[in-house]
């Protein structure tokens, strides 16, 4: 069977995401969804596994900063 790049789904944790995306700063994050820097901070490194709640909290912020930035023009 020949594989795709359709066929190839990457997941990634939230250590991972941070590791890869690692332009994010995690304390205006943490601000910015209103959570405790020191807590998101133990999700990134994997000291704590956040509940699924905590996990779409951190998502849905992320996914708002992605659309600003998407949306961003500069003046030439």
């Amino acid at each position: 069977k020949t594989i795709t790049e359709k066929d190839i789904k990457v997941t990634l944790d939230l250590p991972q995401f941070f590791e890869f995306y690692n332009i994010i700063n995690a304390k205006a994050l943490s601000e910015r969804i209103g959570m405790n820097q020191s807590l998101l901070a133990q999700y990134i490194k994997g000291i704590k596994k956040p509940s699924p709640a905590q996990t779409k909290r951190i998502l849905i912020g992320v996914q708002q900063v992605g659309k600003e930035l998407a949306a961003v023009q500069f003046l030439l």
